[in-house]
């Protein structure tokens, strides 16, 4: 038994396909070298027989080479014709070519022509991927293969790992792996010793006895004598053919089977590149990496907080509402609109207005328990039905007001140092206020400060924090009154002192859906008042948050443009680095597009990377500066979510396509340079 050789592995019915008869007609090969004309075939015309085992000799540079590229498809005659089967490949474009490789020949190379990143299973599937068959049927055909070459016990196995004489044997698995009509060997056995040359040329003469057409280029007469049939080269030409062809060309040559390579299979087979260059690779990544970063940061940054004040903003029932005061304009009291109960009353019987109430303020003094009087500003709290819950969670300590005629109040946090008190021991605690001065204007103006300043004892029920009532620690002490308790004060105070002036700073009105705060605002403006919204205070932020996000996100986007330029430079040297590798992909039949495909892949890979690894930063960064923020508001005595930055499925997504998208485009020159280099060519670079 020839050594390699399984004694139970037979040829299965479709290891072949049909055979197919060749013919040549006054074909002629000349290159280019320079202003130089080299021949190297002149004017050779044959006839092979379907099936038929031909040896071709001749001295090194006699054109062996040459003829075997003109059959296999890698190369083109300068003129004259060659038929297979019943095709002329010889008018074929480069896409038929492919083609007619991919499902008609196979091609044993004498430097074996392996894949070095594939393992010899890989290498032998190859061919079938190329031709989008399924991969359970490949991995089970590929097995077959291997145990027929008595391989199957090293599938897994790269190489580099593997003998030359299992090289070669993987090279015929390969070359069978889609039931070729013509088996095509450049020198088999040059490059082994006589044991695994024996066993090479043993499954050479076992596929001739299943009805292959096999064509041998060799310089070995042993290996020649186990032809038909030997043909003779010697200056690009033939000098001797000791059995002329028994019959005409023909047989299934221009037989075309099957589908292509699957997007999914291009893919992942592009991707197996990444892993080759491991520092570039990562270099590369990393720039798409920090540049993703950076973009999905900023972004992140806007929807949060966009997404934080809109819910803060609905939260407080506020998008509902319109702001009216009185227009601010050159004229002065003369222009004044009133501000007072019967304008409430007014503005209150709009269209679409569902409630309304005023806010006011009044500035005066605070006499509390432990004596003495101190600078104060009271500001009226909305009716009790209008404060939404979230208020509640602006309080360090105690409660809001049971009505709204209580005579309880709440205070700034900001202002318990001075009244000696805690936010423990300031629940409960009398105060003592006196209106002084009011901030609306009366019929000819400013309001006097009040002669008569009545008392009014409040209790404090709790404490909210300096950032829910805007105080500071050198301001005035800040009041919250129940609504009814400041109206009643008011006209109390007024009464006492004869004022004439506002009740109210502003009047908010609640429109009774989102849809009609514009109809309400606009009816307010109508009036003579000045209207405000909190939709047209988001439209305004939301642009402005838009225009940030666009410039901070330039810089970003320039940090992705640098690694795409780096992208770009590892895929042209991986194009460098692996042009045999085209070249063996071209002769086992890949496509242009195939080509071009496998390193859009890569490149697109590389983009994968970065901009996952990106999308992990800015998540990292993100979750940092909520925690940061949610601490800051704790320390404040906030208990409400600050999440400003905001990382979204939708934008996780399309950082990711971005990157992608960025990363293939900067890898597409690369691929179209690899997709049009010259197979025969690629095949002799070192």
């Amino acid at each position: 038994m020839v050594a390699g050789l399984e004694p139970a592995a037979e040829l299965d019915a479709d290891v072949l396909g049909s055979p197919a008869g060749i013919s040549l007609r006054d074909v002629e090969r000349t290159y280019r070298m320079g202003e130089v004309n080299v021949p190297a075939l002149r004017g050779v015309s044959l006839e092979i027989a379907p099936g038929e085992f031909v040896a071709v000799m001749g001295p090194s540079g006699c054109g062996k080479s040459t003829l075997l590229s003109l059959l296999g498809g890698l190369d083109r005659p300068t003129a004259g014709e060659i038929r297979v089967g019943d095709r002329a490949i010889s008018r074929e474009g480069d896409g038929a070519l492919a083609e007619y490789r991919l499902r008609n020949v196979g091609t044993i190379f004498q430097s074996f022509n392996l894949i070095a990143s594939l393992t010899a299973r890989d290498n032998v599937e190859l061919p079938m991927t190329l031709a989008g068959v399924p991969r359970r049927r490949r991995a089970q055909r590929a097995r077959r293969l291997l145990d027929m070459v008595g391989l199957g016990t090293r599938a897994g196995f790269r190489p580099s790992r593997l003998s030359g004489g299992e090289q070669q044997r993987v090279s015929i698995a390969r070359a069978l792996a889609n039931s070729p009509s013509l088996i095509l060997a450049d020198e088999p056995t040059g490059n082994l010793d006589a044991e695994s040359g024996a066993s090479v040329l043993a499954q050479l003469e076992r596929l001739h006895a299943a009805g292959a057409t096999v064509v041998v280029v060799t310089h070995d007469p042993e290996v020649a004598e186990r032809a038909d049939r030997v043909i003779r080269l010697r200056d690009g030409q033939v000098v001797s053919d000791d059995a002329p062809s028994r019959a005409q060309a023909g047989g299934a040559g221009g037989a075309v089977r099957g589908g292509r390579i699957a997007a999914l299979e291009a893919f992942r087979l592009g991707a197996r590149g990444v892993g080759r260059r491991k520092l570039r690779t990562s270099l590369s990544a990393a720039g798409v990496a920090i540049g993703i970063a950076a973009m999905v940061v900023i972004v992140s940054f806007a929807i949060g907080v966009n997404n934080s004040l809109t819910g803060s903003l609905r939260a407080a029932g506020q998008l509902q509402q319109v702001t009216v005061t009185s227009p601010i304009t050159s004229a002065g009291p003369a222009a004044h609109k009133p501000m007072t109960v019967g304008s409430l009353a007014r503005l209150r019987s709009l269209p679409h207005v569902t409630d309304a109430w005023g806010s006011g303020e009044i500035q005066g003094s605070l006499s509390p328990a432990s004596g003495g009087s101190l600078f104060t500003s009271a500001f009226s709290l909305s009716p009790l039905n209008e404060i939404p819950a979230i208020t509640s969670k602006f309080l360090v300590s105690g409660r809001m007001p049971v009505a709204d005629s209580a005579t309880e109040t709440v205070v700034s946090q900001t202002s318990l140092a001075r009244l000696h008190l805690t936010t423990r021991t300031a629940p409960g605690q009398v105060l003592t206020f006196r209106g002084a001065y009011s901030g609306g204007l009366g019929q000819s103006g400013a309001v006097p400060p009040a002669g008569v300043e009545p008392p009014l004892r409040l209790r404090i029920v709790g404490v909210a924090s300096a950032v829910a009532t805007g105080a500071s620690a050198d301001e005035p002490i800040v009041l919250a009154l129940p609504y009814r308790t400041f109206l009643d004060y008011w006209a109390q105070l007024s009464a006492a002192n004869h004022w004439t002036g506002d009740e109210f700073g502003s009047i908010t009105l609640v429109a009774d859906s989102p849809g009609t705060v514009s109809t309400v605002h606009d009816e307010s403006t109508h009036l003579g008042y000045r209207a405000t919204t909190a939709q047209d205070f988001l439209r305004g932020f939301s642009q402005f948050l838009s225009y940030l996000a666009t410039g901070l996100g330039g810089l970003g986007g320039l940090a992705l443009l640098v690694a795409c330029l780096g992208i770009a430079n590892t895929m042209y040297t991986a194009v460098l680095e692996r042009t045999r590798e085209i070249g063996i992909l071209k002769a086992i039949g890949a496509r242009r597009r195939d080509i071009r495909n496998l390193f859009l892949a890569e490149a697109g890979s590389i983009g994968i990377i970065g901009g996952v690894v990106g999308v992990l930063i800015a998540l990292g960064l993100a979750t940092i500066g909520n925690t940061a923020l949610q601490r800051f508001a704790r320390s404040q005595g906030l208990l409400i979510d600050l999440t400003v930055f905001e990382v979204t499925p939708l934008l996780v997504g399309g950082a990711i396509a971005l990157a992608t998208t960025f990363s293939a485009l900067s890898g597409l020159l690369p691929a179209v340079r690899a997709s049009r280099l010259d197979p025969s060519a690629a095949l002799r670079h070192d």
